[in-house]
């Protein structure tokens, strides 16, 4: 029986990444894999553009199931009519429809066993649980939704002993919202805050739905600068805010902070999730890890979330980082200093020595970057500061015993053999 293509989708998706819309690989030459189905980034552009309708970058991808799910129906189900299911799934994972390749780690024919015999058990389930359904349950509120209710964020209530004293006799006898601003209106707190301040608990009291109105608004617009210093998404599925967006909300609304001010204080809670970051915070991590590895310079993660967030609050730009990368990859390898400083990447510079070692030890070019010992010494290493003549790189790759174990070194040894029995009239 043929495998069906919605059997062979939700087998590739668990191969892949066990289903998850947020999967990223790890970086390899540069790029990575991105989302459900591991798309490389490279790809990514080309392909939402075609399938989805819009150009996304790779974090904007990695965030929108909806254009990973385009993506693969339009690549992989033309795969699919084209190849089958065993074809389409060796060319998901090499780039040739064959399944019985055995290169690749796992080979490609392991790949496309494993994809088929896990869609034989499909039946139709998705990733993911349902729901159990339960009667309602009514509950006494916290202290911190009760906080919430009346306007307040527990940051502000522990500033103040009186404001401490007033919100803890509320929540013991579980007040109502006008109970309490009235009290909180006589008190000696009220009158020294900020108009802004009061405005905001006032209208929280008194016209809850243009309240509740003005936040989503500012929920929708902090959540975007969230997205863009690299915080992510902080709105869930049903819609509510995470702690974080709540309390840039909060800012916002009842302290009256700016939006740089906002982005300021987002940048410094973004975080590094599972090797990457989010936003334009998240093309800049991506960016400055692509100038970097093309210029064969390694950084700490710190440095890459320290620079990032950095372009994205807007206090460095890219260009800046880059200079600063060209500079530290200038004195590395000297004797190419002035084209790297003018634009050049490293890794182009290098791409003479990297044809020649990929051929001597037979090697794909792809596998082979500035952080490989041979190309290092070429470009830095032993020979910093001079050039190196490719016959005598040469010369030096044939001194690694990877070379011995090559066709290549078996057909210089036996033309060799074949000279020395010539000049000893032996052989013809």
């Amino acid at each position: 029986m043929a495998t069906t293509f919605e059997a062979f989708l939700w087998s590739l998706t668990q191969q892949e990444s066990g289903g998850n819309y947020r999967a990223i690989g790890p970086w390899v030459n540069g790029d990575r894999a991105y989302g459900r189905y591991q798309v490389m980034g490279a790809n990514v552009g080309a392909w939402t553009a075609r399938y989805y309708g819009r150009r996304l970058t790779p974090q904007q991808y990695l965030a929108n199931s909806a254009a990973q799910d385009a993506v693969v129906r339009g690549v992989l189900g033309g795969y699919y009519k084209k190849y089958g299911a065993r074809g389409a799934a060796a060319m998901w994972y090499s780039g040739q429809p064959n399944p019985n390749k055995t290169y690749g780690n796992p080979p490609v024919y392991k790949y496309v066993n494993s994809i088929m015999t896990r869609a034989g058990g499909y039946s139709g389930q998705k990733v993911g649980g349902g729901y159990s359904p339960s009667a309602p349950v009514t509950v006494k509120l916290s202290s911190s939704e009760l906080a919430e209710r009346y306007g307040l964020s527990s940051r502000l209530i522990n500033s103040s002993s009186e404001l401490k004293r007033l919100f803890s006799q509320a929540v013991a006898g579980q007040w109502s919202a006008a109970r309490f601003q009235a009290s909180l209106k006589n008190s000696k707190w009220w009158r020294t805050q900020s108009s802004t301040l009061r405005k905001y608990i006032t209208l929280q009291a008194t016209d809850p739905a243009t309240f509740k109105q003005n936040w989503k608004n500012a929920q929708y617009k902090v959540n975007q600068l969230a997205v863009q210093v690299g915080v992510g998404n902080q709105i869930n599925g049903k819609g509510g805010s995470s702690a974080i967006l709540k309390e840039a909300i909060y800012n916002a609304l009842a302290l009256g902070w700016s939006d740089a001010r906002i982005k300021d204080w987002l940048g410094s809670r973004a975080k590094v999730n599972d090797g990457i970051m989010w936003g334009e915070a998240g093309e800049a991590w991506d960016k400055l890890h692509e100038i970097a590895y093309l210029n064969g310079m390694k950084y700490s993660t710190d440095w890459y979330k320290r620079n990032s967030t950095g372009v994205a609050s807007g206090k460095v730009t890219v260009e800046t980082v880059e200079d600063h990368i060209r500079s530290q990859a200038a004195a590395r390898f000297k004797n190419f200093a002035d084209q790297i400083k003018a634009g050049q990447n490293a890794m182009d510079l290098a791409a003479p020595y990297i044809k020649s070692l990929s051929t001597l030890l037979e090697l794909p070019e792809t596998d082979v970057d500035l952080f490989e010992k041979h190309i290092y010494n070429a470009m830095a290493g032993d020979h910093a500061g001079q050039n190196f003549p490719l016959w005598q790189f040469e010369n030096y790759v044939r001194n690694d015993p990877r070379w011995k174990k090559t066709n290549n070194a078996r057909e210089s040894m036996m033309t060799v053999a074949r000279q020395v029995a010539k000049d000893f009239g032996m052989a013809y």
